[in-house]
């Protein structure tokens, strides 16, 4: 019978090395392995009073599909879908945030030349002309996240940066700003085993949840919104 020898076996400093080998190996993976996330909720209704105006909205189908993707150096590969929660959290606010929300489809138009008039090339979803005083268009710009394996921290980071659009009934913009989103979660509340995707998706969801708090309570804050709303605010429809 051959007898199977352990690798260390006859060599006093084999045994160590061996070790040394196989935590070398389990580390370098476990530094390297990313993680995908896909985030599907709602947020919870905001407290506010709603505005008395029938807005139009339009979220595009790169906004419903969102995936972020990035290879973190040393780190691995991560990926952040947010694409299925856009619709219900946009939803969830601006029922809020309206005393009636028209879901449009199609998007605005854009002029190539400045002597053309804007034009919207929108439509209540059942084809029907436009019964709105104003339509907001969402869109996504950016994901960037953060891990503690980068920062050195206890927390994993996200933020969304998105750009809301404000159209007349007409479709001629309005106005636009940025609205940032930032969420975080300490890993020291998730457990070992897919301790970067639960957090990571907790960090996330925070994000979503600090994006539509923003936007429900800074909408009137813009100018250009006030100069909208003297002129439109309850002559709803």
């Amino acid at each position: 019978m051959i007898q199977r020898l352990a690798p260390w076996r006859g060599n006093p400093f084999g045994l160590a090395a061996w070790l040394l080998g196989v935590w070398l190996v389990v580390g370098l993976a476990g530094c390297k392995s990313g993680a995908t996330v896909t985030v599907d909720i709602s947020v919870p209704r905001p407290l506010i009073e709603p505005i008395d105006v029938a807005m139009g909205v339009y979220l595009d189908d790169t906004l419903k599909s969102y995936v972020h993707q990035e290879r973190l150096e040393d780190h691995g590969a991560y990926q952040i879908d947010i694409g299925a929660s856009q619709a219900p959290v946009f939803q969830q606010v601006f029922e809020a945030m309206f005393e009636s929300v028209v879901p449009m489809v199609a998007a605005p138009a854009e002029t190539s030349s400045e002597e053309e008039e804007p034009r919207t090339a929108l439509a209540n979803e059942d084809g029907s002309a436009m019964d709105v005083q104003g339509i907001l268009a969402p869109t996504i710009e950016e994901v960037q996240f953060a891990i503690p394996d980068q920062t050195g921290g206890e927390f994993y980071e996200v933020w969304i940066r998105y750009r809301i659009r404000l159209f007349d009934d007409d479709g001629s913009p309005l106005a636009e700003w940025p609205l940032i989103g930032y969420g975080k979660a300490n890993q020291r509340n998730y457990g070992s085993i897919d301790q970067k995707g639960a957090a990571l998706s907790a960090a996330t969801i925070w994000a979503l949840r600090d994006a539509a708090a923003l936007l429900s309570f800074q909408f009137r804050d813009q100018a250009e919104v006030q100069g909208w709303l003297a002129t439109v605010e309850g002559t709803s429809p």
